[in-house]
């Protein structure tokens, strides 16, 4: 079992695991007000925080599949999108309370939320996809959430996923991973608005591009299901470094610690076999990597 991986550049040392065991793990972003790690599992239907000094862990029930979410800087509060949609919830002091803003893909019903990120202007964006393997057409979208009004950005995904922006906002990545394709749009961050889009990386027809993010460098990082591994990609879309993992499906990445060196991956156990997961032991819980040679970048909170 390879733990360490390493290139000219970039180490990473593979430190330890948070035995949660998700079926879903996702969305994992890190938080500088609390120097924690959050994440959920879409399908357990939980909210976690990691504390990885005091190696605290906590966890919150959740009404319905969180698929994605974003923090605030009002603690207890996250802008949540559940499976049917777009909410403010509390989910501690006077929670839990829950307050719509959007639920845009109610009338598709083999559609749910997925993958969502804030841009630096603090503006949430979240894709959806289509859940059902039986379902035809690329119906999933793109929305922009903004101090609470709901913007339609676009359609033709399956499954979007791995938003993130390069650093200088002249481009916003996304992923169709039922297309085995890594997009990335022209941006204009100052009116929230979409140009035209060309491929930005391939992968092969196993392994699905899953949650990205972008480094101090500008490099994209993008967790690959079925993959087994965390690729970085260069700002040509490169490959420059290849993070082999324990465990084959990994679904979303995020930089953290306090000098954001640190690599907290999400992993699954959905759909592996009894074999599969006896040969996996660490699949569905958040793997913890040390970096050399890389730092992360801050992930903005949503301005409310």
């Amino acid at each position: 079992m390879q733990l360490d991986n390493e290139s000219n550049e970039v180490t990473a040392k593979f430190l330890y695991s948070v035995p949660v065991a998700n079926q879903l793990g996702e969305g994992v972003i890190w938080d500088t007000l609390s120097q924690q790690v959050w994440w959920t599992d879409i399908e357990g239907k939980m909210l976690y925080a990691f504390e990885p000094q005091s190696h605290k862990l906590s966890q919150w029930h959740m009404p319905e599949r969180l698929c994605s979410f974003a923090l605030t800087e009002t603690k207890g509060l996250i802008l949540a999108a559940f499976a049917s949609g777009f909410a403010l919830y509390r989910f501690e002091g006077k929670g839990p309370e829950i307050e719509w803003l959007a639920r845009p893909e109610l009338s598709l019903q083999e559609n749910r939320m997925n993958d969502g990120r804030v841009d630096a202007k603090g503006r949430f964006w979240c894709g959806s996809m289509v859940e059902e393997e039986t379902a035809q057409g690329d119906t999933g979208s793109l929305y922009c959430i903004n101090k609470g009004q709901c913007q339609w950005q676009g359609d033709g995904y399956q499954i979007l996923n791995g938003l993130a922006w390069s650093l200088d906002n002249r481009w916003l990545y996304c992923a169709d991973s039922a297309k085995n394709r890594i997009y990335r749009h022209s941006f204009d961050a100052k009116e929230a608005s979409l140009g035209p889009v060309e491929t930005f990386a391939t992968t092969a027809e196993h392994i699905h591009p899953d949650g990205s993010t972008v480094d101090s460098d500008g490099s994209l990082w993008s967790a690959q299901w079925g993959g087994g591994r965390v690729v970085r990609y260069s700002v040509d879309g490169d490959i420059q470094f290849i993070l082999k993992l324990p465990v084959s499906q990994p679904s979303c990445v995020a930089f953290g610690g306090e000098q954001m060196n640190l690599l907290f991956v999400t992993t699954a156990r959905e759909g592996l076999s009894s074999q599969q997961l006896n040969s996996q032991a660490l699949a569905g819980d958040l793997l913890v990597y040390q970096l050399r040679g890389v730092r992360g970048l801050p992930t903005p909170h949503y301005q409310l």
